[in-house]
């Protein structure tokens, strides 16, 4: 019976804690023009942590926040990305202000 006991303990234990990974979804991208012509990329992504689950359960993504990169294209076609921390605030209202 404490084999038992034990055992549930466990399963508990492991499907409450599971395995969470961070990830990082791409959702949307559009190129834009500046006033002077240069070209930006506004970049959209998902990032959250995700977790496998154990033997069914405790499967999906929590914790999640929509974030904006705003991309300038140099003259050697390299991206120069920055965070939008304006629209990252607008979009997520849980995220500390800056």
């Amino acid at each position: 019976m404490k084999k038992l006991l034990w055992a549930c303990a466990a399963l508990c234990l492991l499907t409450g804690v599971g395995c969470s990974n961070q990830v990082r979804y791409r959702t949307a991208g559009h190129w834009m023009s500046t006033a002077d012509g240069k070209p930006v990329l506004y970049q959209t992504y998902l990032e959250g942590t995700c977790s496998s689950g154990f033997a069914g359960f405790g499967r999906g993504c929590s914790d999640s926040n929509s974030k904006l990169k705003r991309c300038t294209l140099n003259d050697d076609n390299t991206l120069a990305c920055v965070d939008d921390t304006t629209a990252n605030a607008m979009l997520n209202k849980d995220l500390p202000e800056r």
